[in-house]
């Protein structure tokens, strides 16, 4: 954990002890602030659904995206599942991050909290990450949340016209966890961050909304509230995946 101003960054370090990846980033003075490009990326995800009002998120990290829903999206379910216990202490005691009236955290494994589960979501997303090893692809991706049988239970979960996104490191090794996705999928879509050091998946049971529904509901979303980017930007770094099932 680095502070530098009024910013706090969570970083993941590498065999080395050294900084490896930002995990979260906040600004103390302004934790609804979405400040990780990624984050806000992700945060598309609420546009994609007719109306969104549960999320799952799997991966906790600092909880930037708590802060963020809880404040600009206050009427949320809004469930949250974190495998080790001791990022849950972080984020609470180093980033304020807890749970509320509409807000649970849980502590266990993502695919065996859906697998459980009998509750289902508009928008499910998937933050985890763990030290890279024999459980994970090479960028920290867990193997187990990379099944065709995890991609069933995403299906489980999710409402009608629910949208689940995927949170992926992109280093060049990205293209075997996409096709993955895309086998699962009836509807695929990439959102690549500013930097492209990131690449969410967009990923949907039958077919997504169109440009005009999406553009739509990203200017109603806009309207809203001063979120500290537009959701319409957002949107304009979508790109279509031709999946080969």
């Amino acid at each position: 954990m680095v502070d530098q101003g009024s910013q706090r960054a969570l970083l993941f370090v590498d065999e080395k002890g050294q900084a490896d990846v930002v995990q979260t980033l906040i600004d103390l003075k302004q934790p609804e602030r979405l400040q990780h490009p990624y984050a806000r990326t992700m945060m598309a995800g609420l546009v994609y659904p007719p109306e969104t009002k549960s999320v799952l998120l799997v991966g906790l990290g600092g909880g930037a995206v708590v802060h963020f829903l809880n404040r600009y999206f206050p009427d949320l379910r809004l469930d949250v599942v974190e495998l080790d216990p001791a990022v849950v202490k972080v984020a609470r005691d180093y980033f304020g991050t807890a749970e509320n009236a509409r807000t649970r955290i849980y502590v266990g494994d993502g695919r065996d909290f859906l697998q459980r589960s009998s509750g289902r979501y508009d928008l499910i997303l998937l933050d985890a990450h763990l030290h890279p090893g024999a459980e994970t692809d090479k960028t920290g991706h867990p193997l187990s949340l990379q099944t065709q049988a995890f991609y069933r239970g995403l299906h489980e979960r999710l409402e009608p016209g629910g949208v689940a996104l995927f949170n992926l490191i992109a280093r060049g090794e990205q293209d075997a966890y996409i096709a993955s996705i895309c086998r699962a999928f009836a509807d695929t879509e990439l959102i690549w961050t500013p930097a492209r050091g990131n690449v969410i998946v967009v990923a949907m049971i039958g077919p997504g909304p169109d440009q005009s529904t999406l553009d739509s509901r990203a200017r109603a979303v806009d309207e809203r509230s001063d979120y500290g980017f537009s959701f319409k930007s957002l949107l304009e770094a979508r790109q279509p995946v031709s999946c080969r099932n």
